[in-house]
């Protein structure tokens, strides 16, 4: 065999015995946790419990409730509840770009930020906590429904992307829970 052969075979066998030394390290996201429960199982044994939200974010709160239960038990299974997931919604607006003829601002900027908590049922331990923030814009017409319209679109939006960001790290979390 030629010296460039063996360097070739050589770099074969340093990398495949780098993968076989880290392969344990990783897990599949959705595949069985640590504990051999399938992980949809654990998430849809979370209780999204109805919250009071200020009028302010009755809105944004409602669709945000409504798209966590969608993420973490997207079948509608009845699973028996072991963790409780607290939420806390902040919400602001801005408008970046005002048409100077009207006076009227032209794209606002919806921003959201979520607290959650997870928490054993009985609430004596905290799991896993963090903060998620997002934002979203739409742009405003002259038709005033239009403008309704756009503003709770754009809330969906936050919403959605809120809840997608509190599964996939609560997804990481149970995932290696024992």
């Amino acid at each position: 065999m030629s010296s460039l052969k063996l360097k070739s075979l050589a770099h074969v066998v340093v990398v495949a015995g780098l993968s076989l030394g880290l392969s344990a390290c990783f897990r599949p996201l959705y595949g069985p946790t640590a504990s051999g429960e399938s992980l949809q199982t654990v998430l849809a044994s979370i209780d999204v419990p109805m919250m009071d939200w200020p009028p302010s974010l009755a809105n944004v709160g409602h669709y945000l409730r409504s798209e966590m239960i969608y993420a973490l038990n997207g079948s509608g299974s009845a699973t028996p509840k072991r963790y409780k997931l607290a939420l806390k919604l902040s919400e602001s607006r801005s408008t970046p770009v005002v048409d100077t003829n009207t006076g009227t601002a032209s794209s606002v900027i919806v921003a959201g930020t979520l607290t959650y908590t997870l928490t054993t049922l009985d609430g004596k331990t905290v799991v896993t906590q963090g903060t998620a923030t997002s934002s979203t814009s739409f742009d405003r017409f002259s038709q005033r429904f239009a403008n309704l319209r756009a503003g709770r679109d754009a809330e969906i939006r936050l919403a959605k992307d809120l809840a997608q960001q509190v599964k996939t790290r609560l997804s990481a979390t149970l995932a290696t829970a024992s």
